[in-house]
């Protein structure tokens, strides 16, 4: 993902932690704050509940990878973390992406009910 999309401002994640609203799945969490910019901006989170530094990289990767995906689907104007849960560790990408999708429905930030994504 391109540098200027991601969110890497340690006061940006901080107000989309205090300021944002969460939607959860049991691989991930999903917490957007509007950003009042023409962009949206996704960061991505693991703790040390995942286990140690190779598996929270692993999670780490997984969910930048399906935020890439699905990016040209997110709604913009948005900044957005993406917090890793434990079971993460024992599911594939394509698993974590369709977590995503459902989240994103969910909080209405992309994805129509109606189509999925394509490509």
């Amino acid at each position: 993902m391109e540098r200027r999309l991601r969110l890497r401002n340690t006061n940006d994640v901080r107000k989309v932690y205090s300021e944002g609203r969460s939607w959860a799945h049991a691989l991930l969490v999903l917490i957007a704050r509007p950003n009042g910019l023409s962009l949206t901006r996704v960061g991505v989170a693991a703790s040390r509940k995942l286990g140690g530094a190779v598996v929270r990289n692993r999670a780490k990767r997984m969910l930048r990878e399906a935020a890439r995906h699905l990016y040209p689907h997110m709604a913009p104007g948005w900044d957005i973390m993406l917090v890793a849960r434990p079971p993460i560790t024992r599911v594939q990408e394509p698993q974590v992406e369709e977590a995503l999708i459902l989240l994103l429905k969910q909080s209405r930030l992309g994805i129509e009910q109606s189509t999925g994504p394509e490509g």
